[in-house]
């Protein structure tokens, strides 16, 4: 989570130069206001001009209330890829230990970041991410738990976590790919490494089959799982056909 300084050093000094075909009006985003304004702008010039990021539209979310954004993993630049293709405040699930960290935790608290422990069994961090979710928010999960620097050509196994979220909360999940990424599992490399950034956002996954009390039941679990997974592939097989006829996403 260095990215949250790092990318003003890097992306404030080409504001001048901003004009972005899809630019909102940050009036009119009431979860973007005050000091998010800038750091917004900030991410999404950063992602432009030094990742190349293109992406069909901004994420499908809802215009307020619960959505869980889901997308694999691919290096340290995916949040702000992420946040600059979304038109909804996303508040990510980071690592306690940067979250902790005296010259970020102001910034993350003030974001809606939710610091988690890496052992995989953080209770207090679920209940968090469902109160999030209770509050109206988007939360954004990488099911796959951990980066895979492969640039979105692989996939990691999905983790039961964001399944369990996702099956208690019962809100709207929307699956993105992240492809075109440096291909590092270091955040100060990602930041630093130009590349061709695209991401891809699907139909919301259908979980109305399911109801909150089924969350603890690890073979709906595993489904859940692989539904995430299909999208993800759908998703990828997109990207794939795209980067292979040279069509570029959004165009």
């Amino acid at each position: 989570m260095l990215l949250f300084l790092s990318v003003m050093l890097l992306a404030l000094p080409g504001f001048a130069l901003a004009a972005s075909r899809r630019e909102p009006v940050v009036d009119s985003l009431p979860e973007i206001r005050g000091p998010l304004r800038l750091l917004y702008r900030a991410f999404q010039v950063y992602c432009s001009a030094w990742h190349q990021l293109r992406a069909e539209d901004y994420a499908p979310l809802p215009e307020s209330g619960p959505a869980i954004l889901i997308s694999n993993h691919t290096c340290g630049i995916d949040h702000m890829l992420l946040q600059a293709s979304s038109r909804r405040l996303l508040g990510f699930m980071i690592a306690r230990e940067y979250f902790e960290s005296p010259w970020l935790k102001g910034i993350c608290s003030y974001i809606g970041c939710i610091p988690v422990n890496r052992d995989g069994r953080d209770v207090a961090a679920i209940r968090a991410a469902l109160r999030a979710l209770g509050e109206g928010r988007v939360l954004p999960i990488f099911p796959e738990g951990r980066i895979v620097p492969a640039s979105g050509r692989r996939l990691g196994e999905m983790r039961p976590g964001s399944a369990y979220l996702a099956i208690r909360a019962g809100v709207p999940v929307v699956p993105a790919y992240i492809v075109g990424t440096p291909e590092t599992d270091e955040i100060l490399q990602s930041l630093g490494t130009p590349s061709r950034a695209r991401v891809l956002f699907g139909e919301p996954i259908n979980l109305s089959d399911l109801t909150p009390h089924q969350a603890g039941n690890k073979a709906v679990q595993a489904e859940v799982g692989a539904r995430f997974e299909r999208a993800f592939l759908m998703l990828q097989a997109r990207a794939l056909a795209m980067a292979n006829g040279d069509d570029h996403v959004g165009g």
